[in-house]
């Protein structure tokens, strides 16, 4: 791992974990906001990746000033441009519908 100052070239993107690294016990502070609007005015892309379900990464998609968000550990990735929610999920619905019908078994 390379310490920030010692790229030579452009970042564009930067992943990160929510829980416990960008909120704090739970919460998204102003200091946190914050700093994602001034990546977001150096063009750096942000993108969250959680654990977190659906429902919690749309509203992150399309309430916080970032290029994306991945869920539930890489099963989808929603993105929220030109006021419209793209979604796009690692299983094609054939085999979401397969997952779901296995766990309604249960």
């Amino acid at each position: 791992m390379k310490n920030l100052t010692e790229f030579t070239g452009k970042i564009g993107f930067l992943l990160t974990d929510i829980d416990d690294t960008l909120t704090d016990e739970g919460r998204l502070g102003a200091e946190a906001y914050q700093a994602l609007w001034n990546l977001k005015a150096h063009g750096i892309k942000v993108i969250p990746v959680t654990g977190r379900p659906a429902g919690w990464c749309e509203l992150i998609a399309r309430m916080w000033p970032v290029d994306g968000v991945v869920g539930e550990n890489g099963g989808f990735y929603f993105r929220y441009h030109q006021k419209q929610m793209h979604r796009v999920f690692f299983y094609d619905p054939k085999v979401q519908r397969q997952n779901r019908e296995k766990t309604q078994k249960n």
